[in-house]
């Protein structure tokens, strides 16, 4: 009988070997992130594991724990940007195909944490991210995703957009033309990260999906201001994908959570009858004072608009505010928003509701924060259906 393999623990410690853990310090600390981190169960998106998260965070410092502080983020990215360098040396090791795509994409997942509150060096978070969809991208090979990327091009106001058109598998891909939804990312998230888990749902239900990176958005982050007016890019975006024979343009839906939820009013606003249903999940028709917010949110705003540091973007906020006194939508509109909810804060939405009328639902959820982390399986799985289902028929004429 051959002797049992040992492994060392990642960071090997004198004496006895304690189990690794996240101390109830730092698992306090963390409170909302936690949800963040695991987000939502995924098939090709990257996406951690509890272990990833313990490995990370095991023996993580307790003398700075305040989430608004750079040396918290700071050793935050360290011990992340090693726990995926460890994923790449598996990927590296991995003596096959299906082995290497699944430790790529859980690097992919930990380079992505280990960079999306980190906002001190800008070429730094774009070497990081180039390294996410690296990562991605190589981890594809051997997998059944069916990906064809594409890029708008620039024009005098906008950079160029990338996006990527996703059709569903074989197995559940209906004849005809496809039913397609467009998805937006948030503030700070990453289009092959959380964008694709929420994806991930209408591909599974024979529709198609385009994702989509706009200026100040998921790879581009930090390297062009971000588009509050991104009804602009999604309507050229249409045009564009819709040329392909394979998606239906008369069966489309439109989804945005956090920052994406607040473009998906504009677009409900602006984009007449092109979207037979637009989901905001957790966005709002307007922002919080921007004075009351952390300090790391601020940061997070200041970087997605290129402002200088300590620079008061009220301005910016008032100006991007949606006002309830303007023409109703043409299609129907359902926002997902937590009650406590403390960047969008939803009395705002409330009066939105008030003055779009029957074209619009709000479901407001009473104990959840921003983005409804805490149910935001059951939210998915249930706005799939509803898409599905609204997308199902072609327009009688």
């Amino acid at each position: 009988m051959s002797s049992p393999v040992v492994r060392p623990a990642a960071s090997p410690r004198a004496g006895r070997p304690r189990p690794v853990r996240v101390t109830e310090e730092v698992y306090g600390a963390l409170g909302y992130l936690v949800g963040r981190l695991l987000f939502l169960n995924s098939r090709y998106a990257p996406q951690v594991h509890w272990g990833d998260i313990a490995h990370a965070l095991d023996g993580f410092p307790t003398d700075d724990l305040d989430l608004s502080s750079a040396a918290f983020w700071n050793e935050w990215r360290l011990r992340w940007t090693a726990q995926a360098d460890r994923y790449r040396l598996l990927a590296d090791d991995s003596g096959t195909p299906a082995g290497r795509s699944r430790a790529l994409r859980s690097a992919a997942a930990c380079y992505h944490w280990a960079e999306f509150m980190d906002f001190e060096d800008p070429q730094r978070k774009l070497a990081a991210r180039q390294r996410i969809r690296e990562c991605f991208l190589d981890s594809l090979p051997g997998t059944d995703l069916d990906l064809v990327a594409g890029q708008l091009p620039a024009t005098p106001d906008r950079a160029a957009v990338p996006y990527w058109v996703l059709l569903p598998p074989q197995r559940v891909r209906p004849a005809g033309p496809l039913a397609t939804v467009v998805l937006s990312n948030g503030l700070d998230s990453m289009t092959e990260v959380e964008v694709l888990a929420l994806a991930e749902p209408f591909l599974e239900r024979g529709l198609a999906a385009v994702l989509f990176d706009g200026p100040g958005q998921g790879i581009q982050a930090g390297q062009t201001p971000l588009l509050v007016a991104m009804e602009s890019v999604v309507a050229d975006l249409v045009v564009r994908v819709t040329e392909n024979p394979l998606l239906d343009q008369h069966r489309m839906a439109f989804l945005g959570i956090s920052f994406g939820g607040y473009v998906a009013l504009r677009v409900a606003a602006t984009s007449g009858t092109t979207f037979r249903v637009v989901v905001n999940h957790g966005g709002g028709p307007q922002i919080s004072e921007f004075a009351g917010l952390p300090r790391r949110l601020k940061e997070d705003f200041r970087f997605a608009f290129l402002a200088p540091a300590e620079a008061d973007l009220q301005p910016q906020f008032d100006a991007m505010a949606l006002t309830p006194d303007g023409p109703a939508p043409q299609t129907e509109v359902v926002s997902l928003h937590g009650a406590l909810d403390d960047i969008f804060p939803v009395e705002a939405l409330r009066d939105l509701h008030r003055a779009w009328g029957p074209r619009h639902t709000l479901e407001i959820h009473e104990r959840e924060a921003h983005t409804s982390l805490n149910i935001i399986n059951a939210l998915t799985l249930r706005t799939a259906d509803l898409v599905s289902d609204r997308l199902a028929t072609p327009i009688t004429p």
